[in-house]
């Protein structure tokens, strides 16, 4: 069970147990809900090895009557020129051309095949697919949340590990916040990082495991994921950019980002500017 934090509390840390937010997940009632098991993947590849094989879930999210379908559940899907740069038969080849994912009957995701081309990646930018899912076979619906992907192929390494002074300013309230020398900025996969802080909470003030966020630097644009602050509390951590780009790489030693923090009261949005020490 998450953990709840209040904006109320937010400087002691208090929180309060509540039970987990259903949604769409815990809903059995109406028609099946379907969607793209994420909004953002990340293609790396640095060398050419061939074409490789990428899958992305599409999932029953919510099960309607609390079953699976008995029959096979059709979604069809688009290819969104507006903001698509990649280009088939050179980064993807689609596997078959039917423009649909298939759930099998008794199972609660399907999968989209993709062709990577590893050896025409940009090495200098990235290029990326945006997917829409259209409608659905039966009584099933397409989650507005959950409706598009963004595949985004990558061709160059970020390096931003390393140790940090950090400033961060509290957007919604003016509160500013300098971490001198302490934040660590560890890669936890490629082009993937996770920080040591998350908004303006120093080290101690969160109940939870990891006190930091994680984001995505992919050729120099930033992006947080949504996740759960601290990997513990039910509040998320997300980007609040329409098109993905959170934060910017302005050189090797300095980069900004902006996310919000969610609150029953009300989301708080802050910018984060680091400055590399070592």
């Amino acid at each position: 069970m998450k953990k709840l934090l209040s904006l109320m509390f937010v400087i002691a840390a208090t929180v309060s147990c509540v039970d987990d937010d259903l949604g769409a997940e815990g809903d059995f009632t109406g028609p099946k809900i379907v969607g793209f098991g994420t909004n953002f993947a990340s293609v790396p590849h640095f060398e050419d090895i061939g074409t490789v094989s990428e899958q992305f879930p599409v999932n029953i999210i919510g099960l309607g009557n609390g079953m699976p379908s008995n029959e096979p559940i059709v979604v069809n899907y688009e290819i969104v020129s507006d903001g698509t740069t990649a280009t088939e038969g050179v980064e993807f080849d689609f596997v078959d051309s039917t423009g649909q994912i298939t759930i099998p009957a008794g199972s609660t995701f399907g999968m989209f095949p993709l062709n990577v081309n590893t050896g025409n990646f940009n090495p200098t930018a990235k290029t990326e697919l945006v997917l829409k899912l259209t409608d659905a076979s039966g009584e099933t619906v397409i989650g507005a949340q959950y409706d598009t992907l963004r595949i985004i192929f990558v061709g160059c390494q970020s390096q931003l590990a390393g140790t940090y002074s950090l400033t961060v300013t509290n957007l919604t309230n003016g509160a500013v916040r300098v971490f001198p020398s302490a934040e660590i900025i560890t890669e936890t996969a490629v082009n993937t990082f996770h920080t040591t802080t998350t908004g303006t909470w120093l080290l101690g003030q969160l109940a939870s495991p990891t006190q930091g966020y994680n984001f995505i630097d992919i050729c120099g644009e930033i992006t947080v994921p949504e996740q759960n602050l601290g990997n513990y509390y039910s509040n998320l951590v997300r980007g609040v950019s329409a098109d993905g780009v959170d934060g910017t790489v302005t050189d090797a030693d300095h980069f900004t980002v902006t996310y919000e923090v969610t609150f029953a009261a009300g989301n708080q949005t802050f910018e984060a500017v680091y400055v590399r020490n070592n």
